[in-house]
């Protein structure tokens, strides 16, 4: 395997190859050939970003050498810090593309590119968020200070954003946490916050991060109850504790039908905050 950046394979830990791929996706610029279809392009390599970093927090990869699988082997450790090198040698291969584009580029030829200042202030916003999200469960590690490069051809960016997804595929199918990733989505989607906002990570989301995009509608929509039969104590909608500071923004619940009956101890909705009747 290539060693990109100058990072040495064999010497750097799995958290360390981690902090490495969340920070490369900041180096991406995009040539002016991309049009406004740059900031559809930037939100969902965000996407991207910040699936793969849910896919970190869920395995607890910064303190859980076996990533929350106690029977992990070495081997499928091993399997899964090559993957996010792999990662890093894509982002290698496109500074390489985009050197040698600079290099055969022909008088006259546009090569500057746009920044997220050239974004709408509302995406721009909405970038800034996720990206905070993702630096957040870096846990204050930042690794690599490079020189941005650029993607002159639309092509060039679809074929890296693929390549991306099916590695990030691979370390989810290796050490999966979908209760995790599933809590942790809903985090982000509440955190997105505004319905403009969500409208448009749900359409950015898709075929880039469906468990996002699915946390995106359950805000959205909400939820629909129907013909539920409860026994013993209830709680029917939302559950906010005195320690909740957030915000849940989003369509009411609909419910139909529910029947409540002796011996049952049930939440139907979402519960923001720390402890109360249901944890006891």
């Amino acid at each position: 395997m290539a060693e990109p950046f100058g990072i040495a394979a064999g010497a750097i830990g799995i958290s360390t190859a981690f902090t490495a791929c969340v920070s490369c996706f900041e180096y991406i610029q995009y040539g002016r050939h991309f049009g406004r279809d740059f900031q559809t392009d930037q939100l969902a390599l965000s996407c991207a970003r910040l699936r793969l970093t849910r896919w970190g927090e869920s395995v607890n990869i910064y303190d859980d050498p076996k990533l929350g699988r106690p029977n992990a082997t070495a081997t499928e450790i091993q399997l899964a810090k090559d993957t996010l090198l792999q990662i890093l040698v894509l982002f290698a291969s496109t500074e390489s593309i985009s050197k040698n584009h600079k290099i055969v580029a022909k008088g006259g030829e546009d090569l500057s590119t746009f920044t997220t200042g050239d974004m709408d202030p509302k995406l721009i916003a909405l970038d800034n968020k996720m990206k905070a999200l993702a630096i957040r469960r870096q846990k204050g590690s930042r690794f690599l200070k490079l020189t941005s490069w650029a993607l002159y051809h639309r092509s060039e960016f679809k074929n890296l954003l693929e390549q991306i997804l099916s590695l990030i595929d691979n370390l989810e199918k290796l050490f999966p946490a979908p209760e995790a990733q599933t809590t942790l989505a809903r985090q982000e989607a509440e955190e997105i916050g505004d319905k403009q906002s969500l409208d448009i990570i749900e359409n950015t989301a898709k075929g880039v991060d469906n468990m996002l995009q699915m946390a995106v509608q359950e805000v959205l929509i909400g939820h629909r109850y129907l013909n539920v039969v409860i026994r013993g104590q209830t709680q029917i909608g939302d559950a906010y504790s005195s320690d909740w500071r957030g915000s849940a923004t989003g369509a009411s619940h609909q419910y139909d039908r529910i029947m409540v009956e002796e011996g049952g101890k049930v939440l139907i909705g979402n519960k923001y905050g720390g402890k109360d009747f249901w944890d006891d």
